[in-house]
């Protein structure tokens, strides 16, 4: 219901990138933003579960929801509490950098409630993306130039994550007409390796470009490795793909940041 898996390594990047964009963070504001962070990824995780508690009691019975461990009353007030308290959390932020964090949260949501069932499932994840180092680099009064490059590298990924994530689902969901069940799994599949080769290219050349060839070299190796190794993704179980691409993701923004 929390899925954690998504949620600690968002909640680790946003704490990396705290690092990265300052050798010596306020460690009060390092904790504001990744219990936020936290609280915020629950809040979605479990939004998304419960919008999906119908579709989840054929397909997914085992989650607390369907299984009715969790009411779907519960579900609602425990969704609000947690947006809530990153909200509490956060306060304390410059008042942009805390506009961009409920940002974040109303693309999640958006994509729970709306989105999800549309042609434009993708967009939440490829506006979201981008805002986590925003964030962390105004909260931190860190902005520089070069972070404008994170918005079309960060949109790439998080289309590449979104199809990824979605590709497992769409045999089970045909009513569904999100992106990736319009394309269909394998062609879903194989456009999120795709994008995301084309996000480990852009990222590369503009950090080529800014004089740090050794980050673009090793976000050019990610790159290449996630696509060698997405062919056997699924030997790690359905969502195998979406686990790879997840923590390559991280490893991109954590060398690209570091060259900041």
């Amino acid at each position: 219901m929390f899925h954690p898996f998504p949620s600690l390594v968002v909640t680790a990047v946003t704490v990396a990138a705290a690092f990265l964009a300052d050798s010596s963070p306020p460690m009060a504001t390092v904790l504001e933003l990744g219990l936020a962070m936290l609280c915020y990824q629950f809040a979605i995780g479990i939004a998304n579960d419960l919008v999906d508690a119908a579709d989840d009691k054929r397909l997914k019975p085992w989650k607390a929801i369907p299984r009715g461990i969790v009411g779907r009353r519960h579900a609602l007030l425990l969704t609000a509490g947690l947006a809530g308290c990153g909200m509490m959390i956060s306060v304390g932020l410059p008042f942009g950098a805390w506009l961009v964090g409920l940002a974040g949260l109303a693309c999640g949501l958006a994509y729970d409630v709306q989105l999800k069932r549309t042609a434009l499932s993708w967009l939440p994840f490829a506006v979201a993306l981008p805002l986590i180092p925003v964030w962390v680099f105004l909260s931190l009064d860190r902005w520089q130039n070069l972070l404008w490059a994170a918005f079309p590298i960060g949109a790439l990924i998080g289309l590449a994550l979104h199809l990824a994530n979605q590709a497992p689902d769409v045999p089970g969901e045909p009513h569904v007409r999100g992106l990736a069940h319009r394309l269909g799994t394998e062609r879903a599949a194989n456009l999120a390796v795709g994008v995301f080769g084309l996000a480990g290219i852009v990222g590369a050349l503009v950090l080529v470009l800014n004089g740090a060839p050794m980050q673009a070299l090793l976000i050019a190796a990610t790159a290449m490795i996630s696509g060698v190794m997405a062919r056997r993704a699924t030997t790690f179980g359905r969502d195998g793909l979406f686990g790879l691409l997840a923590a390559s993701s991280a490893a991109v923004a954590v060398v690209f940041f570091s060259a900041l």
